[in-house]
C-alpha cells in the first residue's frame, strides 16, 4: 500500500504541467490600437483580461497651458480600470472629451500620433505610448495624454 501511494506521487510529480502561454502573441501596432480603441470608448478596463503590462502603468497628462509644476499630472496604476476610473473622475458633464489623431510609427519604444493638424480644446488626446518586451511581447509602460484645456 504504501509503495502505491509513493508510486503514485512520484507520478504526480513527474507529470507535465501545461504551461500557460506568456503573452497573447501580437505586434506592438496591434497593442497600441487596441489600448487607442479602449481609450476612445472610455472602456480601458478591457485590457485588463489580457494584462498587457507587466506591474503598473503610469498615465501622464501634459496641460497644453501649464508652466512648470502645474503642466504635468500623473498616476501610477496597478490596472487600467483605475486608470479609467481616475480619467472619468476628471470630467464634467463629459468635458474632456477623448480623441486618437491618425497613428504615426512606433520606434525605439515610443508609439506616436501625428498631431499636424493641431487640437482642439476640452479634448483629452492620446499622445503616445511608451513600450518594452518581456519574453518576446510587448507591453505598456506609458500612456501620455495631452490635454487641450
Amino acid at each position: 500500500m504504501k509503495r502505491l501511494t509513493i508510486a503514485a506521487l512520484v507520478l504526480l510529480i513527474a507529470l507535465p504541467v501545461p504551461a500557460k502561454p506568456p503573452c497573447k502573441k501580437q505586434t506592438i501596432e496591434d497593442l497600441v490600437k487596441a489600448v487607442a480603441e479602449a481609450y476612445s470608448a472610455k472602456d480601458l478596463g478591457r485590457l485588463d483580461a489580457n494584462r498587457p503590462y507587466p506591474r503598473e502603468v503610469r498615465v501622464v497628462i501634459r496641460h497644453s497651458l501649464g508652466e512648470g509644476a502645474d503642466e504635468y499630472e500623473s498616476r501610477r496604476i496597478r490596472f487600467l480600470k483605475s486608470g479609467e476610473r481616475w480619467l472619468r473622475s476628471r470630467e464634467i458633464a463629459g468635458v474632456p472629451g477623448r480623441a486618437v489623431l491618425p497613428f504615426l510609427q512606433c520606434k525605439t519604444g515610443v508609439c506616436t500620433y501625428d498631431f499636424e493638424g493641431g487640437i482642439v480644446h476640452r479634448v483629452l488626446f492620446l499622445e503616445r505610448i511608451t513600450y518594452g518586451y518581456r519574453k518576446g511581447c510587448p507591453y505598456i509602460k506609458t500612456i501620455y495624454l495631452l490635454d487641450g484645456d
